[in-house]
């Protein structure tokens, strides 16, 4: 299936960074609606509270001279003490309450990452093919999704901190800003603007620097594939036996700083913005409290207003536009509305066509898989893969399909999995197309060993029972699948049985063979066929097998393949020969068909390649008393 191609995110119409927080803001509730109103109370409560406590600190201060008057003992000095304990114990709330909140958004961001992360599992699994694995936007939002960014702060749990601290400075500043209205309204105005002004300017300019680090994500890519290297098992013995560490390490350095370092270059707020801002703040501060001032000196309000005033400029001061925490944000409104765009993207439903089939009878298919001039092509290459394919594979028999590498073997597999869709011709499977069929019933139908198969760092059960997962507790089905694949006695005999982790990256897990691996997954596809799968595609089934054990699952190829569709594709002659028919594919277009005995008497393709490689034994019996004349395909059968 070729990948949708429009942008991850439709441009807002509001600038960026709210859009990017509006959108962390609506995410909550979905994560966690209880802890959501938790925190928009408590968020509520941080806000108020100083308010509050500068309302009552102007009281107090307001009532000692009365208090002062009367004495401690009158009404006045018990209004006073009222006060006191009032401010004390807002006080108290309100430094108990910030980390307590600090802690909680810190508890919902993490919770916000792992939806995130959930999210995009399901996102990238959710489309019927495997084309947008190889599409390089997807692979850059995936990097991004990862938490491989330029920084641990791009990471969404720290935005959702972040809030819990910003978003009540902020209501703080404008409630400070209004009461500073009824002081002198044009001081109020001017707070009510500015510091939405400056915050807005501060946060466009975080935002450019956190679009900066997503912009680098196919370098980053790069480099991290090359750390990789090192730090991962695959290429260690090759990273020694070769001495590549220095290599690796010099060309990690200079991919590292090839995208870093312009990164860097960028990741600091331009020198104008900074000093327009806290220019703008310090010209509004100059003249709030000169003003405040001036109505000290003349008496124009008293002590107590004094105190009230001074304490909401102070808040209307801590809007947090600087700071580390809105940074955070800025970063995560890059970063968000990025993961929930690959959401979107992954989710558009295909063209409307007709109802798909999602009900496939028992036995299924029962007549044939039909290919009428089938053509392929990768998305992103210019060369078909198939070029024409006419073929009719019949229901209960065995086809093998031969050719040389680039032929187009691997690609005829994946269009009858479903894994893509032809870009010309048709694929029908008992008369329907394949694309009116459900993929998930029809993939019931399949079992198939592919030649990159997986190797899951999970248990020996969970490894073949994932060929049918409904039947994963089922362990007399798994003990039959593993004897028809000949890999019971090597299960039973791991250090805890079924219950292995086959890794031994795990505390009493263990490796395996090559070849001990491909047991395992053709035991995953015969584990398929027993519940239910009528096509048995194998590709390459026994490239890891030793001599005896390939001939040992060969010998019993007819036991295994009996009464199913099976497609076997192999480059081993002694192999194919045992398929009911053969077709080979070159250049992407079926150009030879018939049984191992007829193609070899038409002395054709196939029969050149069936000659070359059986020549590889026969050359030194004809060195030794080898019969004179004979082809090297007559002389294979004695070998």
């Amino acid at each position: 299936m070729s990948p949708v191609r429009f942008p991850l995110s439709r441009r807002p119409r509001i600038p960026p960074t709210v859009h990017g927080i509006l959108a962390l803001l609506r995410l909550l509730p979905r994560v966690d609606r209880s802890k959501a109103v938790l925190g928009l109370l408590g968020v509520l409560t941080a806000a108020v509270l100083p308010m509050a406590g500068a309302v009552v600190t102007g009281l107090l201060i307001g009532s000692i001279h009365a208090t002062l008057d009367a004495g401690l003992s009158s009404p006045a000095g018990r209004h006073t003490f009222v006060l006191l304990a009032t401010a004390g114990a807002l006080v108290l709330v309100q430094q108990t309450l910030a980390p307590l909140l600090t802690a909680f958004g810190e508890t919902l961001g993490r919770e916000v990452d792992r939806d995130l992360q959930q999210r995009v599992m399901a996102a990238v699994g959710r489309p019927e093919g495997t084309a947008h694995l190889t599409d390089p936007e997807v692979l850059d939002a995936l990097r991004v999704v990862r938490g491989l960014g330029m920084a641990e702060t791009d990471r969404p749990s720290h935005a959702v901190t972040a809030l819990a601290v910003v978003l009540p400075a902020w209501l703080r500043a404008l409630a400070a800003a209004a009461l500073l209205l009824v002081f002198h309204w044009w001081i109020g105005l001017l707070w009510l603007v500015a510091w939405p002004v400056v915050v807005h300017f501060m946060q466009r300019e975080y935002f450019r620097v956190g679009q900066v680090g997503g912009g680098r994500s196919t370098a980053l890519r790069r480099a991290e594939y090359l750390r990789d290297l090192v730090l991962s098992r695959p290429a260690a013995k090759e990273v020694r036996i070769w001495g590549l560490l220095d290599w690796l390490i010099e060309r990690f350095d200079r991919s590292w700083r090839e995208a870093t370092e312009p990164v860097w270059r960028e990741r600091r707020p331009r020198a104008r913005v900074v000093l327009c801002s806290t220019g703008a703040v310090a010209l509004v501060n100059l003249v709030s409290y000169g003003m405040l001032a001036w109505a000290a000196v003349h008496h124009d309000i008293g002590i107590g207003a004094v105190a009230v005033y001074a304490q909401a400029l102070a808040l209307a001061n801590n809007y947090t536009a600087f700071d580390d925490n809105n940074a955070y944000l800025s970063y995560a409104g890059a970063a968000v509305p990025r993961v929930l765009g690959l959401d979107a993207r992954l989710s558009v439903p295909p063209p409307p066509q007709q109802q798909r089939i999602d009900k496939l009878p028992v036995g299924f298919p029962t007549r044939s898989i039909d290919f009428s001039g089938v053509r392929f092509r990768y998305p992103g290459t210019g060369r078909e893969a198939l070029t024409g394919v006419d073929l009719r594979i019949a229901a209960g028999r065995s086809i093998a399909v031969v050719g040389e590498n680039g032929a187009g073997k691997s690609s005829l597999v994946k269009l009858i999995c479903g894994l893509h869709r032809p870009t010309g011709g048709s694929i029908r499977v008992d008369g329907h197309e394949l694309a009116d069929l459900d993929p998930a019933a029809w993939r019931e139908k399949i079992g198939v060993l592919f030649q990159d198969f997986a190797r899951y760092e999970l248990t020996a059960a969970e490894n073949i029972s994932m060929g049918a997962p409904r039947w994963a507790a089922d362990r007399d089905r798994l003990r039959e699948a593993a004897h028809r694949a000949g890999a019971l006695t090597m299960i039973e005999g791991l250090p805890h049985g079924w219950d292995t982790v086959l890794s031994p990256q795990y505390t009493g897990g263990t490796d395996l063979s090559g070849g001990q691996w491909q047991r395992v997954a053709l035991a995953r596809a015969l584990f398929a066929v027993d519940a239910g799968a009528r096509v048995l595609i194998l590709d390459e089934p026994t490239a890891a097998l030793d001599v005896r054990a390939e001939a040992e699952i060969y010998d019993r190829f007819l036991e295994l393949t009996a009464g199913l569709t099976t497609i076997l594709i192999s480059h081993r002659f002694s192999t194919v020969r045992r398929a009911e028919r053969i077709v080979v594919l070159e250049g992407g277009a079926v150009v030879e068909d018939g049984s191992h005995e007829e193609l070899l008497a038409r002395r054709g393709r196939y029969a050149a390649m069936f000659d070359l490689q059986a020549a590889r034994f026969v050359a030194p019996r004809r060195g030794r008393n080898a019969p004179v004349g004979r082809t090297a395909a007559a002389e294979a059968k004695h070998v």
